[in-house]
């Protein structure tokens, strides 16, 4: 990595990719995480509960009124936009698994202000989607027992709210059983109906009697039947592996919901003409009439049961919206609280809940809940773009788990479908989502701008995925390549340092850095025959080149180059130092001193090197796996600590390992501080890093190391770690330190023009 130009290196040499990178969107805020209560089956019904919701018990008669027999290419047409916008939201989920979905996603992406706008209209369009549920839920009772709409519609809601107080598992699970009788019910509609289709009738019709035009305007006004998989993403910190349960639930709900609305609208179609299908209750009117009374009652049955899904599902992800935007300080912070007990965010899903019961006594809800499905719309866009924005971005931390096939055609198709649909929404509806975007602005720059300490990755992007290459793409063109990363590896034998290789490889890697080994060749001028010297340096270079043409696939294959360097010098220590200086390497790889004879004389290179090397240091003590399966980053709050944090998140990113970060508090220190401490460094690593945070009771590094050893493979500390900030001292305490590999690094800080 070049002092210049290494991306591991800010203007004072701080270490700033990595670490740093990803704190720098994250925001500084107390995050309290989330139980992981949901599984896939949880997951699944959740986007299908959402989706088949009144949607396709009372649209169907719109759309092919408006249409005809092009219903169908309206549903399969929204259908393919949701599949495209959710494989862009499965990618941007499993490499940010954190309650508040797109909300998240957007926000990390491209900054607050977007986030507050996507914030606000999606947390006020599923609150206002949620009383549409509850009225119509009403509205179905009242028709069957003769129940009040208001009053039936208000106690449902208030039991779903009890519900989701009690947990996001036990909410999952009723949710299994709510949308095992919706489907039920819709697959005995499709199942019966098959039986008596007239596909002679069907395919006599014109397809497009009012145009191509109409099948998109079609898709429009049904797009709302489409919004439940992103409620998948805005839980994704409370489901059980996100990496592999996150995509099967957001592509699986699309494609079974997808599937089933065309099986409905395919028998719709196929048994009466075009034109006398415009009832809005006709899924129920065509199951009475293929199954009797009994029919009929099912099918209401399972849209009273797509009321309370929908609903259900609503509240659960309208809730875990605000709960994020609490944690970044762009609503009132109280709606960050998590239950001791539940671990759900009560106070969201209680100011959600009061909300949603008072747009229940308004009843006249139907354009709001219109303007959330538009706000849906350019919620999946964004989605889409910030798919882009991080993959471009390069964020050392954003590793996803599931990768968008075909990028960036599908995200960026994905984008361009939603905004495509979105135009055909009325005039009306246009304005009423315009204006919950305008208070989202008003709000942001009034509070929100002052409190919140967000930001985007966007700048990366602009840097990364498009200035970057396209500045080499010019290099390639004929101009002056630029100075790349570069590192410094200090080998005797590279046959016998596969670690420091593997170590070496995962960190240059990343950045398609060059590697330069150097092997000293020391001579003593005034003694050594000159031609038995020359002679000597020749083999030793053949010797050298030979094992680390051998030794070296790893670095290759990681997409780093590598090199070897035979410097002559009176001693290694002023070998290993002109070789830094001429090659410009901001980082250097060395071994821990062996016990033995030499272990003093190696100390001593060591400490010398730590006096007057400037670069970064990094010292593999090797008593372990490597690569690690499992990392632990020991760091402080300093430049050696952003470093080892750095080392660790590459390492982890690289090797697919379990990493975890912790910094010490004493044993005389009281909750509540070390819950603050917790707090502090969590703000401190950012949401990128994928990590398990702790606070380890120690007075002391060392005491802390030796109890750790035996329960991790690798352990990545910041030094100094002595009293007397002494690189020495702390190689000298560790080294006694047995059963996992121990990384010190030491940071240079090129401000102050010597070794930190």
């Amino acid at each position: 990595m070049s002092g210049k130009a290494a991306e591991s290196e800010g203007a004072s040499g701080q270490v700033t990719d990595g670490a740093s990178d990803s704190g720098d969107f994250s925001g500084g805020v107390v995050e309290v995480e989330l139980a992981q209560g949901l599984g896939l089956a949880e997951a699944l019904t959740i986007g299908i509960g959402t989706m088949v919701c009144a949607g396709i018990f009372v649209l169907p008669g719109i759309v092919i009124a408006k249409t005809g027999p092009g219903a169908l290419l309206s549903f399969l047409l929204g259908g393919l936009v949701a599949l495209l916008s959710a494989m862009s939201a499965a990618e941007v989920a499993t490499g940010m698994p954190k309650s508040g979905g797109g909300y998240y996603f957007i926000s990390r992406a491209m900054g607050p202000l977007w986030g507050a706008i996507i914030g606000w209209g999606s947390w006020f369009g599923l609150i206002f989607a949620s009383a549409f549920y509850m009225v119509g839920f009403g509205e179905y009772i009242a028709s069957l027992t003769g129940i009040p709409v208001v009053v039936a519609a208000l106690v449902m809601t208030a039991l779903l709210i009890v519900l989701n107080l009690v947990g996001s598992q036990v909410a999952g699970k009723a949710q299994n059983l709510t949308v095992a009788i919706l489907l039920g019910s819709l697959f005995l509609f499709v199942g019966r109906g098959a039986f008596s289709v007239d596909l002679g009738m069907l395919f006599s019709q014109r397809f497009f009697p009012f145009g191509i035009g109409a099948v998109v305007g079609g898709t429009a006004t049904l797009f709302v039947s489409y919004c439940g998989f992103g409620e998948i993403a805005s839980m994704a910190e409370e489901i059980r592996d996100p990496g592999k349960n996150l995509p099967r639930a957001l592509l699986g709900s699309v494609i079974v919901v997808t599937v089933l609305y065309c099986g409905i609208i395919f028998v719709v179609l196929a048994l009466r003409p075009f034109e006398e299908l415009s009832s809005s209750t006709l899924v129920a009117d065509l199951a009475g009439d293929l199954m009797g009374s009994w029919g009929r009652g099912a099918l209401v049955v399972g849209a009273v049961m797509a009321m309370v899904s929908s609903a259900n599902a609503s509240i659960m992800s309208a809730a875990r919206i605000s709960f994020a935007m609490s944690r970044d300080r762009l609503v009132w912070d109280w709606l960050n609280r998590v239950h001791p007990r539940f671990r759900v965010p009560h106070t969201a899903i209680l100011l959600t809940g009061g909300l949603i019961l008072g747009c229940v006594l308004i009843r006249n809800i139907e354009l709001l809940a219109e303007a959330a499905g538009l706000l849906h719309l350019l919620l999946y866009a964004l989605i889409c773009v910030a798919c882009i924005i991080m993959r471009g971005a390069k964020i050392e931390a954003y590793n996803p788990a599931y990768r968008v096939p075909w990028y960036p055609a599908v995200p960026i198709l994905g984008a361009l479908g939603c905004v495509g649909v979105a135009l055909k929404i009325g005039g009306t509806v246009a304005l009423m989502g315009l204006g919950l975007i305008a208070f989202a602005v008003i709000h942001y720059y009034a509070i929100g701008r002052k409190t919140t300490e967000l930001r985007g990755a966007w700048p990366y992007f602009l840097r990364r995925g498009i200035l970057q290459p396209a500045l080499r793409r010019v290099e390639r063109g004929g101009a002056v390549e630029d100075e790349i990363p570069k590192a410094m590896l200090a080998v005797a034998n590279p046959a016998h340092e596969p670690a420091r290789l593997q170590i070496a490889a995962g960190m240059m890697g990343p950045v398609q850095g060059e590697l330069l080994a150097v092997n000293v060749f020391v001579a003593d001028m005034a003694d050594d025959p000159r031609d038995e010297m020359i002679a000597r340096y020749y083999e030793t270079i053949a010797q050298r080149n030979r094992m680390l043409q051998e030794a070296a696939d790893v670095i290759v294959q990681a997409g780093a180059r590598v090199t070897s360097h035979v410097p002559v010098a009176g001693s290694v220590f002023c070998g290993l130092l002109s070789a830094a200086e001429a090659s410009g390497a901001s980082l250097g790889f060395f071994g821990w001193p062996e016990p033995g004879d030499g272990y003093d004389a190696s100390l001593r290179l060591l400490g010398a090197l730590d006096r007057n090397l400037r670069a970064h240091m990094l010292v593999l003590h090797e008593h372990g796996p490597v690569p690690a399966r499992n990392i632990l980053a020991l760091t402080e709050d300093s430049i050696h600590g952003d470093l080892a944090l750095l080392c660790a998140a590459r390492l982890t990113n690289t090797w697919e390992s379990q990493l975890s970060v912790a910094s010490l508090v004493s044993p005389q220190t009281t909750h509540e501080a070390q819950q603050e401490a917790e707090a502090a460094l969590e703000r401190r690593i950012g949401d990128g890093v994928r990590a398990s945070v702790r606070m380890i009771l120690a007075d002391a590094v060392v005491e802390a190391a030796t109890a750790e050893a035996a329960f991790t493979d690798m352990m990545i500390l910041g030094a100094p770690v002595g009293p007397d900030r002494d690189l020495v001292a702390a190689i000298d305490a560790l080294s006694d330190i047995a059963g996992c590999s121990i990384v010190l690094v030491r940071a240079y800080d090129a401000s102050e023009g010597e070794p930190a």
